[in-house]
């Protein structure tokens, strides 16, 4: 896939918009082999700062073994569709490109498990808006030595 392959496509997903307020959602991992890793929800807050171009989020994913593992990001809008992330647990910048009703989303984290400790992963995620606006989906490849070991598949929706 291709960002440009989106670019027709409605409605229109703006990072900023969608992620600004309260947000919910749902997902699933799976392994390689296609075996249910486990489930998880989300809660995610986030704030648009138009002078600053800068989109503060707060992502929290409580998983069904009861660990948790919060992201904060900092995200730049730094031209017409393209952005860059910063977070705590990730190696240098995310890379976010958006067209259309797609946003595509790459970095490296350091992910930390049920029992504390970190494995670097690679993500390539994307985001497609939905139906009125108020509802998105994501699937994300994580991989590790650039070796696809699972997929994510999440589920958000705005709280109005």
């Amino acid at each position: 896939m291709k960002i440009e392959d989106f670019v027709d496509q409605k409605p229109g997903f703006i990072l900023e918009e969608f992620f600004s307020g309260s947000l919910r959602g749902w997902g699933v991992t799976l392994g390689r082999l296609g075996g249910l890793q486990n489930r998880f929800t989300i809660q995610a807050e986030g704030r648009w700062d138009a002078r600053a171009h800068t989109l503060a989020l707060k992502e929290t994913y409580t998983f069904d073994d009861g660990h948790i593992d919060t992201l904060a990001w900092t995200i730049i809008k730094r031209g017409d569709g393209v952005y860059e992330g910063r977070e705590t647990l990730i190696e240098g910048l995310a890379h976010g490109e958006q067209a259309g009703n797609a946003f595509h989303w790459r970095y490296h984290r350091n992910v930390p498990s049920t029992d504390g400790t970190k494995s670097k992963c690679g993500f390539d995620d994307w985001f497609f808006l939905h139906d009125d606006g108020n509802h998105m989906s994501a699937h994300a490849s994580l991989t590790k030595l650039g070796i696809e070991f699972a997929t994510l598949n999440g589920f958000y929706e705005r709280v109005v």
